[in-house]
């Protein structure tokens, strides 16, 4: 198959992407590319060994773990989460399959801190607010996502729709803890990072080598920094020399094997799989936290993984959105 990695260039060029990215096969990589800078108060460039949050492309990891302990019967999908963490009160409503599904009906408990940041202020667009990407990006423990969480009804009968909610994995990150005895950092490591040679990467937005920042449409950066996320939902920092180590091992159906990977990447309510929708024709995962963006595209047929991972987000600037519409082009013309 010919690549035409120069559009590739040229898209990235013109939307002044900042970060770095790959195109791997199972085996090999076969294009990498960094630009840019890690962090604009020490001129540090954005390299292929630069650590940078992934935000919700953290799930993937914690789904994988959940999987694997249902393997080793540790867990059952069918449990219901009451039997885990009976604090949440619908517990004895929700099994860990819909939490995996993102079908619980829990309420986000990141709208609800943005909701108590806005607190009535008029805000077009609170995902591109300083304040609240700062808060949401900080630690958030179980005890105070319960408490934003408990007092509110579920948005809707478990099991009946599949709606995006990063409470899923927050909850599904402390199962996996209390049947392990370990603290997630661990866990990873030792499941995970360990086993795969991905030897840069760590949960907790704090170890990120690259500062995250905002960039206005008139070319101001807005530096968001590094934060203190550490939940499972989407604390994991990464180069993309690690996070493309990450694609190989889907793509040889690493640790789950080959069915369990069909089995995650089928959708739910034609929405949610276990850690996986849909973008372009290919199974895809995408991820913000503070400043900090991460994507992954996998099509296992063509056994062929993208890998992205970029520390400038931009706010009010229609480039994004031509990239956006631009990459998604391009992944498509790959299958």
């Amino acid at each position: 198959m010919d690549f035409d990695f120069s559009e590739l260039e040229k898209m990235n060029t013109a939307a002044e992407f900042n970060g770095a990215l790959a195109v791997t096969a199972p085996d090999r990589v076969l294009y990498t590319a960094s630009r840019g800078i890690a962090d604009y108060a020490t001129g540090i460039p954005f390299t292929l060994q630069t650590t940078s949050g992934i935000g919700s492309v953290s799930k993937q990891f914690l789904a994988t773990v959940v999987l694997m302990l249902a393997a080793e019967k540790r867990l059952h999908l069918t449990d219901k989460l009451a039997e885990y963490l009976p604090e949440y009160r619908f517990a004895d409503q929700i099994t860990l399959r819909q939490l995996l599904n993102m079908a619980a009906g829990v309420p986000d408990y990141v709208d609800a801190v943005v909701d108590q940041v806005v607190a009535g202020r008029p805000i077009a667009t609170p995902d591109d607010d300083p304040q609240v990407n700062r808060a949401v990006g900080e630690n958030i423990p179980l005890t105070q996502a319960l408490a934003l969480i408990n007092p509110l009804p579920l948005t809707y009968t478990p099991g009946s729709e599949s709606r995006y909610s990063n409470s899923n994995y927050l909850l599904l990150g402390t199962v996996v803890e209390r049947i392990l005895g370990a603290p997630l950092n661990a866990i990873f490591a030792q499941r995970l990072f360990a086993p795969l040679g991905m030897t840069q990467t760590k949960l907790g937005t704090q170890y990120a080598q690259a500062d995250s920042y905002l960039r206005t449409a008139d070319n101001r950066l807005i530096t968001i920094g590094r934060g203190h996320h550490t939940a499972g939902d989407g604390g994991i920092v990464t180069s993309i020399t690690d996070l493309t180590r990450w694609a190989q091992a889907i793509l040889q159906h690493r640790f789950l094997g080959l069915a369990v990977w069909q089995e995650a990447m089928t959708l739910y309510k034609d929405f949610y799989g276990f850690a996986w929708l849909r973008r372009a024709g290919w199974s895809w995962h995408g991820g913000r936290v503070l400043g900090f963006q991460a994507d992954i595209y996998v099509a296992p047929a063509q056994q062929l993984a993208t890998t992205w991972v970029y520390n400038v987000t931009p706010v009010d600037d229609p480039r994004l959105a031509t990239w956006y519409q631009q990459r998604d082009a391009w992944h498509a013309r790959l299958l």
